[in-house]
């Protein structure tokens, strides 16, 4: 059978890397696969590359028809972990530690010999390497996605290389990202980093974007540019739809969270509205139980106010869908002072658990529409605290009710991996036809 189209999609992040920055590519990859698109797939060789996590269970989830490349690069990081040893920065924040020189110095360097980002140092190789896999596989349409931002840069060399029609895929802002005023960067780095979103914003065919606020965030730094060209394709439901009755919740209601947690989330008003609730002896009582990578420092502070608090740590990816499953409520939650548009990805994890979500957030937020079109979640509005106690009070007399709880799939389709993946087809196409 004839294939639909030859694609090639450069990401820093594949298999074996774990965690959230692999799911969005590995998934559309796959699903483009299905479709009989021929996929190309240019990445890091593992031993060159610096990943937060690593899960080499995911090597055995890549469709076999799928045409894997890989390129070798110098690593900076490990230049820097035996330099800095301990001083080393929170990976993938790069925070600006006020109080440690080492960390100032170490953060600022970064920020202006690493424009935009320090694993641009595949760059070189991989613009060879991509020019190389497009001559021989006839590539014809090619898709970049990011963070790290240094990939876009990939992107719009080989397009000046060759007549290929290039997609600009991001799954966060570049210069707007929440940490961003953290990386020390000079007036002149920030505007060298600036200039380069804006020609990447302005060369690429097609933009795609995971959120409505942050296409409005890319169109207005290319306000020459038609928006009807920046598409938004969310993150997607990757698991099968879990079918759940609730039975009425017994003496214990169990929230989980599954992710990263850091002190710039502040879910301490959310979690102060729980212990107030359980302290009225109230059933069900509530325990919070986490998995995934949360700092010592800001654990301790947690577990010493909040005794309902456990933490599990990390976990394969395989095993957050049964974790999530076995939740009475999935709580959700994005930095303090990101933008509107900011949409975590586990939210569509959670929308596939047919979980009741609790989300601590702001009513205005992309993340507020989703849950209120898919009827899926209750908001615990930032901007009203005073309110959190008597919205958790009605969930939990919810809760003890039984009662079914519909599976509203017609309300789920549009962030199926199946579907997107047809979008994305069709913008390849309408690159093609530009």
């Amino acid at each position: 059978m004839e294939c639909n189209s030859k694609i090639l999609i450069i990401t820093y992040y594949w298999p074996p890397a774990g965690g959230i920055a692999v799911k969005r590519w590995l998934s559309l990859a796959n699903e483009l696969a299905k479709l009989n698109t021929e996929v190309h797939v240019l990445t890091l060789e593992a031993e060159s590359a610096e990943y937060s996590s690593i899960d080499e269970d995911l090597l055995s989830t890549v469709d076999e028809r799928i045409h894997i490349h890989r390129a070798r690069a110098w690593n900076p990081f490990r230049l820097t972990k035996r330099l800095f040893q301990k001083h080393m920065p929170p990976q993938g924040f790069s925070s600006n530690n006020g109080g440690d020189e080492s960390v100032n110095l170490l953060t600022r360097l970064r920020s202006h010999l690493f424009i935009p980002d320090p694993r641009k140092t595949w760059n070189a190789r991989a613009i060879k390497k991509a020019v190389e896999i497009i001559d021989a596989h006839s590539i014809e349409a090619m898709i970049t996605t990011s963070p790290p931002h240094s990939v876009q840069l990939i992107g719009r060399k080989v397009a000046k290389k060759r007549p290929i029609h290039w997609i600009a895929d991001f799954r966060d802002p570049w210069t707007d990202i929440f940490y961003y005023d953290r990386l020390g960067h000079s007036a002149l780095s920030n505007a060298i980093d600036e200039s380069l979103e804006r020609k990447v914003l302005s060369d690429a065919d097609a933009i795609t974007t995971v959120s409505w606020g942050f296409k409005d965030l890319f169109a207005r730094k290319v306000p020459r540019r038609d928006p009807n060209g920046i598409f938004v394709i969310p993150n997607g439901i990757d698991r099968a739809l879990s079918a759940w009755k609730r039975e009425g919740a017994g003496e214990i209601f169990r929230m989980v969270y599954t992710g990263m947690l850091t002190d710039l989330y502040e879910i301490e008003p959310f979690l102060q509205a729980i212990k107030a609730y359980n302290s009225r002896m109230e059933m069900p009582q509530i325990e919070f139980d986490f998995y995934g990578s949360v700092s010592d420092a800001y654990r301790s502070i947690l577990e010493e106010e909040f005794e309902f608090i456990q933490f599990h740590g990390n976990r394969p990816m395989q095993e957050i869908p049964q974790i999530q499953d076995a939740a009475d409520g999935l709580f959700l939650v994005g930095p303090k002072d990101y933008n509107a548009g900011h949409i975590p990805g586990k939210l569509f994890e959670y929308l596939g658990a047919a979980r009741p979500i609790f989300y601590l957030g702001d009513f205005a937020s992309d993340v507020s529409r989703i849950l209120n079109e898919t009827q899926t979640g209750t908001l615990f509005d930032r901007n009203r605290t005073d309110d959190h106690l008597s919205v958790l009070q009605d969930q939990m007399n919810k809760a003890q009710q039984r009662e079914e709880v519909p599976q509203r799939e017609d309300l789920l389709t549009e962030y199926l991996r199946s579907n997107q993946a047809q979008a994305f087809l069709e913008i390849v196409r309408s690159a093609a036809r530009k």
